[in-house]
């Protein structure tokens, strides 16, 4: 385990690093092309993959997690260096991390929760058990297609 002063200063850099596509303080947006309201522009893929994912939640919460796992995949190819690979041990943890904001940033932008609740919501039992069926569903996919194309 991390010492101390390494865990506080990973902390400060992953905090750094989410705010550069944090959402703070946003309200959910009624419409997505009305955004005049908020205090920094979201980006595009990030408002296009929030929008896919509240039109998943619908149907389920392993859907909406399956957006987010396929979206995030291809939001990382184009945009690595949301990847904070100073404070995770490889590629995979780092993308769990932006996963883990990206959700946060989600359930800010989409129910208007503050940071600590939706924080909150990501510990929850439930959410975490969805959270793993739906990762290895992701990954079976992946790995389905890689035997395809060989």
């Amino acid at each position: 385990m991390a010492s101390l002063n390494k865990q506080q200063k990973r902390a400060k850099r992953a905090k750094a690093k989410a705010k550069q596509i944090r959402m703070v303080g946003r309200k959910p947006a009624a419409l997505d092309d009305d955004l005049d309201h908020l205090a920094e522009p979201i980006p595009d893929y990030t408002l296009a993959m929030f929008s896919k994912m509240r039109d998943a939640e619908v149907i389920s919460n392993s859907e909406m997690l399956s957006v987010l796992l396929t979206n995030l995949a291809f939001i990382i190819i184009d945009h690595p260096e949301l990847l904070d690979m100073e404070n995770a041990d490889n590629e995979d943890m780092a993308a769990t991390h932006l996963a883990a904001d990206m959700l946060i940033d989600y359930r800010m932008w989409a129910d208007g929760m503050d940071r600590e609740t939706a924080q909150a919501w990501l510990m929850t039992p439930q959410f975490i058990d969805d959270f793993g069926q739906a990762l290895d569903s992701y990954r079976q996919t992946l790995e389905a297609q890689d035997g395809k194309s060989e």
